[in-house]
């Protein structure tokens, strides 16, 4: 019996230190990536998580959206993301558009069933041979699991797509935008039905807890000052899709989530 027990402690202990060997190298390569170099080439623009619930279902959302330099025509640009189990795993992101000053903006999103990535992340971009990073100037990026949304220093609105659809007559819109402290802030939604010979504005709601699943809420402000806003935009049962954009004013200044100049639309489902 007590060569039984021998056995079982000597494999207790080869498991704890296989596990210990695992943590130290995860949080070798979480320092390695917070030295590596941040680069004007690449930047995180926003992220999100969020627990997407329902009473017989649950997955786990995150969503990034970035900007690179179009350095070349074959690039690759993915975030770089802890995992639970100790290892760290490229998730790619997809071109969306380009913009302004020869940039792009490439998004990713992923809802897998179980909580698969740890918090901690960075951005990487594979262009003519080279690697560029976006490790949140040494820090890396680091979000929970139920957090909501983050957006960079340059951005103060932006319009959150997996909340803003068609919903019968009516449009849903949600948006994520920068808290100000001791100011008067508002957000508006500005649309039209007719190509813009007319526009209609109307505010948005702010959200102290919103609901992401059946039991799970984000509050607002989270823990990087963002906020939630949300409105449903009624139409009549001939308008089939309009066009908006959103509009964030505080101290006397305006800030837009306009698509990037090309406004955004919204179609009715047509079953």
């Amino acid at each position: 019996m007590r060569k039984i027990y021998l056995v079982f402690s000597v494999i207790l202990g080869l498991f704890s230190c296989t596990s210990d060997v695992d943590n130290l190298d995860s949080e070798i390569k979480s320092i390695e990536l917070s030295e590596k170099i941040s680069s004007e080439n690449v930047k995180l623009l926003s992220a999100w998580t969020a627990n997407r619930s329902s009473p017989v279902h649950i997955n786990y959302q995150r969503k990034f959206k970035v900007k690179v330099k179009n350095l070349g025509y074959q690039k690759e640009v993915v975030i770089h993301h802890a995992t639970f189990d100790g290892n760290w795993v490229d998730i790619p992101l997809t071109f969306e558009q380009a913009i302004d000053n020869d940039e792009e903006i490439w998004i990713g999103e992923l809802t897998p069933d179980y909580e698969v990535y740890s918090d901690e992340f960075v951005v990487k971009y594979m262009v003519n041979g080279k690697t560029y990073w976006d490790n949140n100037s040494g820090k890396n990026y680091s979000m929970l699991v139920n957090v909501g949304g983050y957006l960079s220093p340059e951005i103060n609105v932006e319009l959150n797509k997996s909340f803003t659809r068609p919903t019968g007559s009516s449009f849903a819109i949600n948006v994520n935008s920068r808290r100000n402290y001791g100011t008067t802030t508002t957000v508006e939604v500005v649309y039209t039905t007719d190509s813009w010979a007319t526009k209609t504005t109307i505010p948005l709601t702010y959200q102290r807890y919103f609901r992401v699943g059946y039991a799970h809420y984000i509050m607002s402000p989270n823990q990087f000052d963002v906020d939630i806003y949300d409105t449903s935009i009624r139409v009549s049962e001939d308008v089939q899709s309009i066009d908006f954009a959103i509009v964030y004013k505080v101290d006397g200044q305006e800030y837009w989530d306009n698509n990037y100049g090309r406004n955004y639309t919204l179609s009715k489902v047509i079953y």
